[in-house]
């Protein structure tokens, strides 16, 4: 599954080497969009420095500096480390990120417009790589929806509250995000160039609907998340060592699966493209 395609990601996971394109010039706003609405992959043994990832990922944008400093790579505070492997008795890396359904960071005023993960180890138990990354096609989702269902959820706004995400079991990443105010974004968002809509809400993290009352508004947002998730719009990529994943944090939602422990080793970086206020 390391390259293939979903109809729900509009034939989204395909092949690229970014080292076509680290020395020209920066994509125009219509390319940006056209690659940030999809994941990308390139497997072939590919070897990126992190120079050369962080060169690509500007490509698309400003980049993101870690506020994980303790985990970002050292001497580039643009890549952050996500790994389960211990050193000297010290975690290298974020271990337990994304072991839920999410996307990346909503509960900020000005979500990452797209991320980019780099594999470098992979755990692998008989034969048979673990530590996959489901996608989930939010927009896939809204189309899938009657239009006088869609239109009536137009206009709607919900409550993201860091405190409230949903993290795996024993994960301590909630307590970084705790005290960050609420804030407000539409439960359909709207790609900012292409026009394309998408469900923009997720169980747990989003608290409510403004101008709604809570038992109106958190089975709505239940609906909704499970409509996401649903097997039709979601791609299971199984990641092997040289892969490059790129997507959209507006249109896609992901979730990291967490079938292994150490001594299977798990080593990605991650780079992050900032955003701008969803609409």
């Amino acid at each position: 599954m390391t390259t293939g395609t979903s109809s729900a990601l509009d034939g989204s996971i395909f092949a690229i080497s970014p080292h076509r394109f680290i020395k020209s010039s920066p994509a125009s706003p219509r390319q940006q969009s056209g690659h940030q609405a999809r994941a990308f992959s390139h497997s072939l043994d590919q070897k990126l420095t992190p120079e050369q990832q962080i060169a690509f990922a500007r490509r698309f944008g400003k980049l993101e500096i870690s506020p994980r400093t303790e985990f970002a790579l050292s001497g580039y505070p643009e890549i952050l480390v996500l790994s389960n492997i211990v050193e000297n008795g010290k975690p290298i890396g974020n271990a337990d990120a994304g072991r839920t359904w999410h996307t990346d960071m909503s509960y900020t005023k000005t979500p990452p417009r797209g991320s980019l993960l780099y594999a470098l180890e992979i755990p692998v138990e008989n034969g048979r790589a673990l530590g996959d990354t489901v996608f989930a096609s939010a927009a896939a989702a809204f189309e899938s929806l009657p239009a006088d269902r869609q239109a009536s959820l137009l206009g709607l706004r919900a409550i993201h509250r860091g405190s409230a995400k949903k993290y795996a079991p024993g994960s301590k990443l909630g307590d970084l995000i705790k005290d960050i105010p609420d804030v407000e974004h539409p439960v359909i968002r709207t790609h900012p160039v292409t026009g394309r809509k998408a469900i923009y809400v997720r169980e747990g993290e989003c608290v409510g609907i403004c101008a709604k009352l809570d038992e109106q508004s958190l089975p709505l947002i239940k609906e909704l998340s499970d409509l996401v998730t649903r097997p039709e719009f979601c791609y299971r990529h199984q990641w092997r060592v040289g892969d490059l994943l790129m997507w959209d944090n507006s249109m896609i939602q992901h979730m990291a699966i967490s079938d292994y422990q150490l001594p299977l080793r798990r080593l990605m970086h991650r780079v992050t493209v900032n955003g701008t206020v969803p609409i």
